[in-house]
């Protein structure tokens, strides 16, 4: 007897793309290939993570 799954919704892998551009520009900024100066990026990466857990516990 074949046991049925449920259909399991496609979910954009959001935390690990940010850390993976934060990663690079951090890489690029500190090898001097080019100066990224935004004294605001860490309020941006704050608003979209918690943007994320908001919109987490609104499916529930």
């Amino acid at each position: 007897m074949e046991s049925e799954k449920s259909p399991k919704k496609e979910i954009f892998p959001t935390i690990p793309l940010i850390i993976l551009v934060t990663g690079i520009l951090w890489l690029i900024n500190e090898l001097k290939i080019f100066t990224i100066d935004i004294p605001w990026f860490p309020i941006v990466l704050i608003i979209v993570g918690v943007a994320g857990l908001i919109e987490f516990y609104k499916r529930k």
